[in-house]
C-alpha cells in the first residue's frame, strides 16, 4: 500500500510542476505580448494605406 501511496504523490507533485510550468510560460508569453506592443505604439508612424499589403499570386 506505500508503493502505491508513493506513486500518488509522485503523480501529484509531476502535475502540479506542469501546472506552474504552464501558468509561468503564459505569463512569459503575455509580458513578451505587452513589450512588442508598446513598440509597436511607440515607433515610428504607421504605413500609409495600401503599404505593405503586396499579395504574390504566383502559383
Amino acid at each position: 500500500m506505500t508503493a502505491i501511496a508513493a506513486q500518488a504523490v509522485q503523480m501529484q507533485a509531476g502535475a502540479l510542476a506542469q501546472s506552474i510550468g504552464t501558468a509561468v510560460a503564459r505569463q512569459q508569453i503575455d509580458a513578451q505580448k505587452a513589450v512588442a506592443t508598446l513598440v509597436a505604439e511607440t515607433a515610428s508612424p504607421p504605413a500609409p494605406a495600401g503599404q505593405g499589403q503586396f499579395v504574390d499570386l504566383r502559383v
